[in-house]
């Protein structure tokens, strides 16, 4: 990791109320409706945003919804509390709080794409909580947030590397000596996030069976692949290769599932791209 940029990540703001509220929610079993409604009531915009994504096209939704319970109802307690933790974070480090613009824009639609494909695993596997596989989803690439927020020279150089020599991300940063993940594991710590989601956001390019959250990680993994196929500029790239029997069976998935997924994400494409538009645009 970057020299300074331990010290930077201290200058990130504190998680708002709402966010860590539905943080800890996560880990409660007990969570109910009215728990996500009392902790929504004080943050209107995230209601507001909440409710257009639900009427967005990507949920095909019949009749319109007006209501934090009625939303509840049709998606699903976990679906709701992904939607509002993407919003929240989306407002608090959107697209254009960055010198590059379009690279954030990327970058979020990825870990938005990340999260979806994170849900369709998860419905398939039964080894990983719903409400777990999109948070990790969702936060996993926050490392790169850090390195566009506070060092967007870093960045710049990454960028150009992966365009001039056909690079991946990872590939370029190895050659410049930073790490998104150790980024990832240092906001983690800063933001006093569950050890789960520090293990994700620390590891998700490297699972390995003997490590602690080894199901989470290895499907953030995989949906971090799948997502890769929707993705533009540096978080674009071809198909993933056949899944590790190890993680197979961890997950308790086979490649005809997998495939699956994969064929559904593809599918759902345009509808996914309103779904961004809605999360990132307003």
């Amino acid at each position: 990791m970057a020299p300074d940029l331990p010290q930077r990540i201290e200058r990130l703001p504190s998680l708002p109320t709402v966010l860590s509220n539905l943080l800890a929610a996560l880990d409660n079993e007990t969570t109910s409706t009215q728990d996500i409604e009392h902790i929504l009531e004080q943050d209107q915009s995230t209601t507001s945003k909440l409710l257009s994504v639900a009427n967005s096209a990507y949920y095909g939704l019949r009749h319109q919804v007006t209501s934090i319970s009625r939303a509840v109802m049709v998606l699903g307690l976990e679906e709701v509390r992904s939607i509002c933790l993407g919003t929240v974070l989306a407002s608090m480090l959107g697209p254009r709080a960055f010198a590059d613009e379009e690279s954030a824009r990327q970058l979020w639609r990825h870990s938005l794409a990340t999260q979806q494909a994170a849900r369709l695993l998860a419905e398939r596997s039964g080894a990983v909580n719903k409400s777990v596989a999109l948070t990790a989803g969702l936060l996993h690439d926050l490392g790169w947030v850090v390195l566009m927020a506070y060092r967007p020279e870093l960045w710049e150089r990454l960028r150009q590397t992966v365009d001039q020599e056909g690079l991946t991300l990872e590939q370029a940063e190895a050659r410049l000596g930073f790490s998104h993940q150790e980024a990832g594991l240092a906001l983690a710590k800063h933001w006093d996030l569950p050890p789960l989601l520090a293990r994700v956001m620390g590891h998700h390019h490297l699972p390995r069976a003997s490590l602690p959250h080894a199901a989470e990680v290895g499907l953030t993994h995989l949906a971090d692949g799948l997502a890769g196929e929707l993705g533009q500029g540096p978080w674009a790239w071809p198909a993933p290769g056949a899944c590790p029997d190890w993680l197979l069976g961890v997950l308790g998935l086979d490649q005809g599932r997998l495939e699956a997924c994969r064929r559904e994400m593809l599918a759902k494409a345009g509808d996914l791209e309103a779904l961004w538009s809605v999360l990132l645009d307003g």
